[in-house]
This record gives structure tokens, sequence and C-alpha cells, in this order.
């Protein structure tokens, strides 16, 4: 079975150099909680949005150091994001440990938190006054998608308002990394359209595995949104969702043939061949 792991070569330089710097910026700052946070970020982690961004630099072709930083600082603020979503979906595990906020308490956890957070404005005040307004802009966006989602916990919402909460839950910071690179570059609207529609089939995909979890917590996701078209909240029974599983991977196979569509005109083939096996990876 393919894995992330195997499919990145074209990059491994830089993702060697991105986690020897990424382990030198938490021991840069130490606490108490130091090696809680070294093995929360580098135990199996997926390294999604910095190897995507590694590829599209090199589709771009771009090389400055600024790649380096805006990788960090996207891994950080994701990884920050990660910690805080534990507390609030009272997660007792991540990534088969024990979730920080089960460890040391919520408070400790926001502050650690935060902490990654403060680190990633570190890095970004080296880089450009254009590129730390794009962080900024898409880390509001991402807030006020999951306030957002909290407001709609429990209720029956459209499909359009689900794909745009789907998109802030995770495109935010997909999408702020391809654009700070686009400072550098200009911009290439098939990786623009095409980051857009993967960050939404990452995110369906997802939600679909989490059906239970959501349900619970009361985030009605694509799954429940087709089961409430024809039941009612109180109807609800796993043995119906069968049907309702089989329509949203319909769904999500139509954003998947859009992304696989907005590669299509890529010409570097080693890189493009890479962003292809990932579109298929189980992540």
């Amino acid at each position: 079975m393919c894995s992330l792991e195997n499919i990145i070569y074209p990059i491994k330089d830089e993702l060697d150099t991105f986690e020897s710097n990424l382990k030198n910026v938490i021991l840069s700052c130490d606490n108490f909680l130091k090696d809680d946070i070294l093995k929360f970020l580098f135990s199996n982690p997926k390294r999604l949005r910095p190897i995507l961004i590694f590829l599209f630099s090199k589709i771009l072709s771009i090389s400055s150091p600024l790649v380096q930083k805006i990788a960090l600082v996207s891994e950080l603020i994701h990884s920050a994001s990660l910690i805080h979503d534990d507390i609030i979906d009272e997660s007792l595990k991540r990534r088969n440990n024990t979730a920080l906020h089960v460890k040391y308490g919520s408070k400790i956890a926001v502050l650690e938190g935060d902490l990654l957070l403060s680190l990633a404005l570190d890095i970004l005040s080296d880089t450009t006054q254009e590129i730390s307004k794009i962080y900024s802009n898409r880390i509001k966006s991402t807030i006020l998608g999951e306030l957002e989602q909290n407001k709609n916990l429990y209720k029956n919402i459209s499909f359009d308002e689900y794909i745009k909460k789907t998109f802030n839950k995770t495109g935010n910071i997909f999408m702020a990394g391809l654009e700070a690179l686009f400072t550098i570059s200009g911009k290439n609207k098939n990786l623009l359209e095409f980051m857009e529609n993967y960050s939404i089939y990452f995110q369906l995909k997802n939600d679909i595995k989490d059906i239970d979890s959501d349900v619970n917590n009361g985030n009605y996701t694509l799954v429940m949104l087709y089961f409430l078209r024809d039941y009612k909240i109180e109807d609800f029974n796993k043995q119906k969702l069968d049907e309702y599983i089989k329509k949203a991977n319909e769904t999500t196979e139509l954003y998947k043939k859009k992304v696989l569509f907005n590669l299509e005109s890529i010409s570097n083939s080693i890189y493009k061949e890479t962003l292809l096996k990932i579109v298929d990876l189980e992540l």
C-alpha cells in the first residue's frame, strides 16, 4: 500500500531541512512541555501542508528561503489548531498519543497551542508584509468558520452552507501557503483551483470517516445532511445511513474529478505525478 512517505522523494531534501528547522524552532522556546510538543509534532505527522508547499514551489520554479518559512508557518498554525480542536471536541487521543488537554488540562493546552501560534507569528515577521497579511486574513476566516460551525450545531444546513463551512475548516491554511508562494512567482489559476477543490475533497473524505463522532457532537456533515432530506433527526438510526454514505461518497468523487482536471495542464511531470498520488491517498 502506497504511503505519503513513499511518494515525496522529489522533495526529500526540502522536507529533511524542514524537519530540522521545525525541531530547532521548538527547542528555541524552552518550557516544561517541550518534550510533549516535540512528541506531538514528530509522532507520525502527515506534513501534508509543507509537502504541498514544496511541490508547488517546484512547479512555480521558486527558489527562495521564504519557502521554508512559509512551510514552517503553515505547519505551526495547523498544529496549534489541532491542539485547540482536541479541546473543543473533547478528543482523548491525537496520533495515538494522549491529547495534551487530557494530560495537562485545558488551560495548559490552550496556552501551548497559543505558543505554537506565537512561534508562527515570529517566523512571519521575518517574511514580508504581504505574506503576513495573507496568513492574518486566512486565520481570521478559519476562526469565523469555526464559530459559524458551532452556531449551526444540531442544525440542518444547506449544501452550499456545508461546502462553505468545509472549505473554511480546512482550506484557509492550505490556501495561505499557496497564496504566499504567489507573492514570489505570480498567480497560477490551475494550482489555485486545485487547492480550492482539493481542500474540500480532503475534508469531505474525513467527514465521512468521522460520521459517528460528528453526529454525537451535533456537527451534521454531508452524510447526515443527505439523511435529513428524507428523515427527521429523531428518526436517526445508523442502519439507515448506508445509502447516504454512498451518496456522500459520490459527491466526494465529483470533487476528486475537479481536482484531477485542475492538474491536467501542469507540465512538470515528476511533481504532477506526486500530486496525483497524493490525491489518491487515504490521509
